[in-house]
């Protein structure tokens, strides 16, 4: 495999074998080496995402490159194009590339490094979607026949994207819920999903996915206010004991406490945030491993 720009580049096979490789890294199996370095070209803003790519490079034996848009070349007008050909040139390998636009990487394919997409947009985010995935069949075993319930802003959410496609490739049912401005008619249907209410949601869940608020959502009218948006669809404390007492709670971070997640639920007993950032580190190594084909 030469790039990962999408969930969709992997068949099920696929998919299943690295998430199932993301599992074994995580409980102990050694890694592959590879040569060379990995960049990491960041756009946006990012904590995790940019260091577990450092930490799964170091996994491999790669070296990293990391830029970001302050401090580099990008500020003087470097085309993402030419940034990518300096890395190249440097020696890196793999460049893992985070942006706002959507689709950015498509018409690049051709240059002389591997790309995979680290988050673009509104799009995709192939390589979270591996991990979360990793942290829900190392809960459960295996994904199939188990249900995701994505609570929140579906509709400008790259994870919620991800995660729907990787889980249902997997065998999982898709459930998704949020307020209307956020989950407009057809797109649940549009991602291979059932919308419910939030309520439906979290009985059924196994995993319950809450997705982060973007406060601008209340600034351009998609929310009458935060305080009224933690009412109707936050998962408070007292709304996550609609879970089944086996459900767990992951979120792609960073988290706004007391907004979309109470702190409580955040490090109670259900949680495994810490698993799903740990377990995105993995899961980046898997993928890498198989575009580099390290041994």
């Amino acid at each position: 495999m030469r790039h990962y720009l999408t969930v969709g580049d992997l068949s099920p096979e696929q998919l299943r074998a690295v998430v199932s490789r993301a599992v074994a890294l995580r409980d102990g199996a050694a890694p592959g080496r590879a040569e060379g370095a990995i960049a990491t070209i960041f756009y946006e803003n990012s904590t995790r995402t940019r260091l577990s790519f450092q930490q799964a490079g170091a996994l491999l034996g790669l070296r990293t490159l990391s830029i970001a848009v302050e401090g580099s070349s990008i500020q003087k007008g470097e085309s993402v194009e030419d940034t990518l050909r300096t890395v190249a040139a440097l020696g890196a390998r793999v460049a893992a590339v985070r942006s706002p636009w959507s689709l950015l990487l498509q018409d690049l394919r051709d240059l002389p490094i591997q790309l995979v997409n680290a988050g673009d947009g509104w799009s995709q985010h192939p390589t979270q979607a591996i991990g979360d995935c990793a942290a829900a069949q190392r809960e459960f075993g295996e994904i199939r026949g188990r249900t995701l319930c994505i609570l929140g802003d579906i509709l400008h959410s790259r994870v919620a994207r991800s995660n729907a496609q990787a889980f249902s490739m997997l065998g999982a049912r898709v459930l998704l819920a949020g307020p209307p401005t956020l989950l407009p008619g057809g797109l649940a249907d549009a991602l291979g999903a059932t919308e419910v209410s939030i309520e439906e949601g979290l009985r059924q869940a196994d995993v319950c996915m809450v997705l982060r608020l973007q406060r601008e959502r209340q600034e351009r009218g998609y929310l009458p206010s935060v305080e009224e948006y933690r009412r109707l669809w936050g998962l408070t404390a007292r709304r996550a004991q609609l879970l089944p007492a086996h459900g767990v709670i992951l979120h792609p971070g960073p988290q706004n406490r007391g907004v979309e997640i109470d702190g409580e639920v955040v490090t109670g007993p259900q949680s495994r945030i810490a698993e799903q950032i740990t377990c995105g580190v993995y899961g980046r190594a898997a993928i890498l491993e198989a575009m580099l084909d390290a041994h």
